[in-house]
């Protein structure tokens, strides 16, 4: 009789140890994406909520030769430091981060891409802006814009 109580009580211990690890399994992906929701909308706030951007944004928001390009174009292309230079560096410095979260798997590419993908594709419409991300070292953002954005490829 006791050989019974203590092999039912193996087995009661052996679901319990593998209904636990389930639960523990479930609560971790929960929290990831608790986690990721939090860091899109910090970076929701900091892109689309905070001015820091919007010169730059609009810029870019352009046609190829339109006159609000140019000063960044010029600037860019001359390798000057200016203000238009500094306030591009650090766009590009934002998604620069966005991309290492994704390479960290903080961030998923879907989840980036759906909140950023226009975005990420005017950074591929203008050829100086492409070009400058490659010389400049901005390889996590490169490889962002290749995975996210079909016609940077």
């Amino acid at each position: 009789m006791c050989e019974g109580v203590l092999s039912s009580l193996d087995v009661v211990l052996k679901i319990s140890a593998l209904i636990g690890g389930a639960l523990a399994v479930a609560t971790y992906w929960r929290n990831a994406k608790v986690k990721r929701a939090e860091w899109l909308s910090s970076l929701y706030a900091k892109f689309f909520e905070s001015s820091s951007f919007k010169s730059i944004r609009r810029i870019l928001d352009t046609h190829e030769n339109a006159p609000e390009l140019q000063p960044l174009r010029t600037s860019l292309e001359a390798d000057e430091t200016s203000q238009i230079d500094e306030d591009f560096v650090d766009y590009l410095n934002f998604f620069e981060f966005v991309a290492s979260l994704r390479k960290l798997d903080q961030l998923k590419t879907q989840e980036i891409s759906m909140m950023f993908h226009y975005y990420l594709r005017l950074l591929c419409k203008h050829a100086f802006v492409r070009t400058y991300i490659r010389k400049h070292d901005f390889e996590n953002l490169d490889q962002l814009l290749t995975e996210c954005v079909p016609e940077a490829k």
